[in-house]
């Protein structure tokens, strides 16, 4: 009888490791206080008491800008909530870059850090492989801006913010202020040296960010003129994200 039983034990096994695959999404809807359905895709963490990772998208508010770099997040061993904001699909009836721009200034921009972001972390903090108290946001651009104030907001764990510029990260608010009350933990920014944003002030930004963070930080800026997701296409730029990860989450 143990005979026929071990083979049986070892395929059910087998099916349930292939349904857990590292890399695959699960699409999803989170409900935000306010009423808003926000599309997200979640890539469950490979193992108990891991990192968990929230990208926050661009001014284009879609979370497919980041590619694969998602899936390859969540193949070097963290959970991957990879998120749309509420104003996506007016972005995209907009037209050129600039006029995305100014369209999204023209909306709540504070309404992501109070909806989106809460609805985010507390969905990614009930996940059981999740540890909760390791977390950290990934934002580019306007997501950078969504980012850091939901960090001080929240209080996670790490930040890395793609292409943030500026004296203020949404209208307001000091960087400088965020930057002292998001206190000692740890912190990545990442650039390019022509960067467009802050009207190509951002890497000039970025220095002063470095020298007001005032925890485990770290500046990387990248030879050329890369803004935002378009730092992923880097040659090492991912690795090096994911080595910082790992070393402070």
């Amino acid at each position: 009888m143990r005979s026929k039983v071990a083979p049986v034990l070892l395929v059910v096994f087998i099916f349930l490791s292939l349904g857990r695959e590292a890399g695959a999404a699960q699409s999803l809807l989170l409900s935000t206080e306010d009423g808003q359905k926000i599309s997200a895709a979640c890539y469950p963490a490979p193992s108990p008491d891991s990192p968990g990772v929230i990208l926050i998208p661009d001014t284009r508010c879609d979370g497919s800008a980041f590619g694969k770099f998602p899936s390859r997040l969540n193949k070097a061993g963290f959970g991957v909530l990879v998120m749309d904001l509420r104003y996506k699909d007016l972005i995209a009836r907009a037209g050129r870059r600039e006029e995305q721009i100014t369209l999204l200034q023209s909306q709540d921009v504070y309404a992501p850090v109070n909806y989106e972001l809460k609805s985010a972390l507390e969905f990614l903090a009930k996940q059981k492989e999740i540890n909760p108290g390791r977390i950290c946001l990934i934002g580019a651009s306007y997501g950078a801006r969504v980012a850091i104030h939901s960090g001080v907001k929240y209080n996670v764990k790490a930040l890395v913010l793609f292409s943030l510029s500026g004296q203020e990260a949404l209208p307001g608010k000091a960087v400088k202020e965020l930057l002292e009350e998001y206190g000692p933990k740890p912190i990545l920014f990442m650039t390019s040296e022509k960067d467009w944003g802050g009207n190509f002030k951002a890497a000039e930004h970025n220095r002063l960010y470095f020298d007001w963070a005032k925890g485990k930080k770290e500046l990387k800026i990248w030879p050329g003129s890369y803004h935002g997701v378009d730092l992923l296409d880097i040659k090492g730029s991912t690795e090096l994200i994911i080595a910082w990860l790992k070393e402070y989450l």
